[in-house]
Order: C-alpha cells, then structure tokens, then sequence
C-alpha cells in the first residue's frame, strides 16, 4: 500500500480573475496532477480558491513547487497521511459556488463573508467544504450532468467510483 498524503491550499485569487478565467489555472493544475499521479479537488468561492491535492508526498511535493510558477499565492493550512484518497478517479474535479452557498452547504453563515475571511479559513472547515462539494459533484457525475477528468482510464478499480459504480 502506498504511503497518501491530503494537502489542502488557500489562496485569494487576484483581483482581475474571475471563474471564467480559472479555467487555464484548472488546465494547468490537471496537466500537472497527471504527470505526478497526484488527484484533487479545486473550489472557486468569490474571488478566492481552495484546492485539496492527495498523493504520494513526494509527488504532491513536486505538484506544490510546480504550483509556484502559477503566480498564486497558496498557502497551505493542511497537510495530513490518508488511508485512502478521497477523490480517487478526478485529476482534479472543479467547482465553483456562491459564497452564500458555500455558507449554506456549511451551516456557517459568516464564514465567507468577505474574501480576507476565506483567505483565513481553517483546516475543518475547508476539508468539509471540499468534502460536501466533492461528494454533490460525484453524484452529479454519476447522473450525467457533467464529468470530472478522470485521473484513470479504463475499467480496473481506479476508473470506478467511491461506492464501485463506474463513472
């Protein structure tokens, strides 16, 4: 068994980037995710993103010095040994939500009330948002709505979702 770890990173995003403008961050976040085996989630919340990396350490390592020529300025609030990765198939699954709802899914109505409140989150809090919204994006891929870019092809048990059922 491999030795995983989870790493969750904040930053806020500059000023002149707005959800459409993540996209080339995505495309080079899962372009880099693949070349190390590395797999993840990234959440935009008004201005601000969250991203959870999981891994081999060396190679979520190799993904965070990669995550420097981005030009974000990412701060981590978590890294931690995991039994099991928690987003086994997505090289990196996107999702981007209200601050209100991002609230409202956490039960914490203050929590994002400003980008320098999220750029200040904690480690719990963040690791269930990432959790909650994982899991909504999960369902809705197994519903067809959209897909997350699957960190394997194929039919073994990588290309199969949390609970076995393809994807």
């Amino acid at each position: 068994m491999e030795d995983l770890i989870q790493v969750i990173y904040v930053s806020v995003a500059a000023s002149d980037i707005s959800e459409h403008d993540t996209a080339e961050l995505l495309k080079e976040a899962r372009k880099t995710n693949r070349k190390n085996d590395v797999s993840g989630m990234m959440i935009y919340v008004g201005g601000c993103l969250l991203m959870l990396l999981e891994g081999e350490p060396h190679k979520v390592d190799a993904v965070s010095r990669e995550m420097v020529a981005w030009k974000r300025e990412m701060r981590a609030i978590y890294r931690e040994p995991v039994a099991e990765r928690e987003f086994p198939d997505w090289i990196m699954g996107f999702e981007a939500v209200a601050p209100a709802e991002a609230a409202r899914l956490l039960g914490e109505p203050l929590v994002f009330d400003s980008s320098a409140s999220f750029a200040r989150i904690e480690a719990p809090i963040a690791k269930t948002l990432l959790s909650i919204l994982g899991r909504r994006r999960w369902q809705s891929d197994r519903s067809g709505m959209f897909r997350a870019i699957r960190r394997t092809a194929g039919t073994g048990p990588r290309s199969r979702g949390k609970h076995g059922d393809s994807l």
